[in-house]
């Protein structure tokens, strides 16, 4: 019963930020996946990481206890809504993936965190998995540097994802991104596919998401 009552928590979770769809394949756990919670961000995530994306610098600074507009929280604020689901991060380090991978869990969502190198250069990366959006993002330690990647799109089947053309260019646009993802993330993400619903049953957006066990965090 204790079983079955979790497993009815998590599909409400995960329907209320949109991922589950008519005809979706089941997520499976991670395998060999585990996690521990961190009471601040590790040294070798911090610093000002930087991204150029259409023309303009950005850049994201992370400390002890933020991560950008972020704040530590100790654990994931139940009360939390879609709107400030960011305002908070509770970061886990995962082992059994790829070295030096965290997950955040978000008021609402969550985030896979990588720190790794391309080509030598540091880069942080971050796949961020929330109610209405996703994004992917690949910052550097200096400003033109090497791997720099932004990319935000609607969830698989989420708001404005409503008629055949937004259903294929939303597929199109993940299966640019899946092999980026695949690759920086490993194992601490899971390939996995969702239909639409009515007209859009025939389209199937497949994608990469580590939701599953960041909403079984603890």
């Amino acid at each position: 019963m204790h079983k079955l009552v979790k497993e009815l928590a998590l599909t409400t979770a995960l329907m209320g930020i949109g991922v589950i769809g008519l005809n979706q394949q089941p997520v499976s756990a991670q395998a060999a996946i585990k996690t521990h919670k961190l009471k601040s961000m590790p040294k070798k995530f911090r610093g000002t990481w930087y991204q150029k994306a259409k023309g303009k610098t950005y850049k994201i600074k992370v400390t002890a206890k933020r991560f950008g507009n972020s704040k530590y929280r100790h654990s994931r604020n139940p009360n939390s809504a879609v709107y400030n689901s960011e305002q908070y991060f509770t970061p886990y380090k995962v082992t059994g993936a790829k070295s030096n991978t965290l997950y955040f869990a978000h008021g609402v969502g969550g985030e896979t965190v990588r720190q790794t190198t391309i080509k030598h250069h540091k880069v942080l990366i971050a796949y961020n998995e929330e109610e209405h959006y996703y994004t992917f993002n690949i910052w550097s330690k200096s400003k033109k540097g090497i791997g720099q990647k932004s990319w935000e799109n609607p969830n698989p089947y989420g708001m404005g994802v409503n008629s055949v053309k937004t259903a294929k260019k939303n597929r199109h646009d993940y299966a640019k991104i899946n092999p980026y993802i695949k690759k920086y993330l490993g194992k601490s993400v899971k390939k996995t596919s969702v239909h639409g619903q009515g007209k859009l049953k025939h389209i199937k957006v497949t994608y990469y998401t580590a939701l599953k066990p960041i909403v079984n965090l603890k």
